[in-house]
């Protein structure tokens, strides 16, 4: 089972082409890049950026009118980006970060308004 989703999904669900750290490199996979994704669904603006072979995820929302910070999710250890929904009007993630002896799970929804729920399970 994939870590990270596909390119390809990404660009479906982001609805936008990344920023790649490495561009010039066509030979490059996508998993071993760093993809920066800019977009908003109508209220919040997202910069999304992954490093899919670090396991690495950084999230930041901030409200489109006022340009204030929501949320700021910066990961470094994350075993699973999962796509929930993909829809025209509904778009989310679900981000696993396993511990020692728990399990942490991040529920997001991008769209039709950013949401965020945080999970902590014990696994010991």
């Amino acid at each position: 089972m994939d870590t990270f989703p596909g390119e390809n999904d990404l660009l479906s669900l982001f609805e936008c082409e990344p920023m790649l750290l490495d561009s010039t490199s066509k030979d490059l996979p996508f998993y071993y890049n760093k993809a920066t994704y800019q977009f908003f669904n109508g209220k919040e603006d997202f910069i999304v950026t992954l490093s899919p072979s670090y396991g690495e995820v950084k999230i930041q929302v901030t409200q489109r009118t006022s340009n204030r910070l929501l949320s700021l999710l910066d990961l470094k250890r994350v075993d699973k980006f999962e796509i929930t929904a993909d829809k025209k009007d509904h778009s989310s993630v679900l981000i696993t970060v396993a511990n020692e002896d728990s399990q942490q799970m991040i529920e997001i929804d991008f769209k039709p308004y950013f949401k965020q729920i945080f999970k902590e399970h014990f696994t010991g």
